[in-house]
């Protein structure tokens, strides 16, 4: 029987991984261990420019996130 947990950790699993893939600048941007303080260097209001790598970390993690949410919907719903 499904509960609560499962359809809590295939929706937010989804819509984590779904995020990720979507809008990875904003995730990198938002992220602790690439944050503010790491990435100073320009006038003020300004930004220093995220690395293409960095991006297609973030959209793997969305790919990861997504197949878990995948792995753990195919065990809690399939009977």
């Amino acid at each position: 029987m499904t509960g609560i947990r499962e359809l809590l950790a295939v929706a937010i699993g989804t819509l984590f991984g779904l995020l990720l893939i979507a809008a990875p600048r904003a995730a990198v941007r938002l992220s602790v261990f690439v944050g503010p303080d790491h990435r100073r260097g320009g006038e003020y209001g300004t930004d220093a420019s995220v690395p293409d790598r960095w991006l297609w970390i973030v959209r793997g993690l969305g790919v990861a996130c997504l197949a878990v949410a995948a792995v753990v919907g195919y065990r809690a719903f399939s009977v």
